[in-house]
């Protein structure tokens, strides 16, 4: 028969305390044997999960959201949920179309910073930052991890990509409030600085892990990558932050939907 997606196993993690599966109501989609789900079969709707689980419509969102961040399962409009992976291949998604989708990015995953420091700029940095060359940022770097605090599990040990910070030495003090941060660091740069980031550039390009990414990010030297560099920008044109992400390939989708 294949592999299949365990939908049950989603729910019971969003509601340990869910109730058995109720019978389903007359006209709702049918569960395959086992409550799984082969890839590109639509899941039920909300509705349909909460009759068929006896849950609440706020557990059937939260079932849905474990899937969709996980990277299993995606919204269609006029479609539905539908499977697009397994367990097995399942990689950090990551939807984005605004500012407020980055925000929440930040808020699904946990940035742990391992350095902060400075860093002297090279003339081809210089050059790519609009900045001197010699201009002394200040430099973080960190591995980024799914979920936040105890909601990580084993699965979310591995980190989803090593991110490097680099940061306009016009924010005075800012290397004493990083650690600390309990939001995106340009959300933090905005309340602690009285500017608005009202651009962010993004360049995504293919890239290679050598030893010391590889062995930060715990896979192989060589390991195929999605190098995402953001740059943000405040309302005067400055810019304050470049956010390098290096994402190995099998932990990472970068979703966009374009419409005309």
């Amino acid at each position: 028969m294949g592999r299949r997606l365990p939908v049950v196993k989603a729910v019971k993690a969003a509601a340990p305390a869910a109730r058995r599966p109720a019978k389903p109501p007359p006209g709702s989609a049918p569960a395959p044997a086992g409550g799984t789900y082969p890839v590109g079969s639509r899941l039920p709707t909300e509705h349909e999960l909460c009759a068929q689980f006896g849950i609440s419509r706020f557990t059937a969102r939260a079932a849905i959201r474990l899937l969709s961040t996980a990277g299993l399962v995606t919204r269609k409009q006029r479609i539905g949920t539908v499977v697009i992976a397994l367990p097995g291949d399942a990689r950090y998604s990551q939807d984005v179309a605004s500012l407020p989708d980055l925000f929440q990015y930040a808020q699904d995953t946990e940035l742990r910073l391992v350095y902060v420091g400075k860093v002297t700029l090279t003339r081809a940095m210089a050059r790519d930052f609009g900045a001197t060359p010699g201009e002394e940022w200040v430099y973080a770097m960190g591995l980024r991890h799914e979920g936040r605090g105890g909601e990580r599990s084993k699965r979310e040990a591995r980190p989803i990509c090593i991110t490097r910070i680099f940061l306009n030495p016009q924010l005075k003090g800012i290397e004493t409030k990083l650690r600390g941060r309990k939001t995106a660091i340009y959300t933090m740069i905005e309340r602690e600085y009285k500017v608005s980031i009202q651009r962010v550039e993004q360049e995504l390009r293919g890239a290679v892990l050598d030893a010391d990414d590889a062995s930060n990010l715990q896979t192989d030297p060589g390991t195929p990558a999605l190098r995402i560099v953001r740059r943000y920008y405040s309302d005067q044109g400055v810019l304050l932050e470049v956010a390098d992400n290096l994402h190995p390939s099998d932990r990472f989708i970068y979703r966009m939907e374009l419409r005309k």
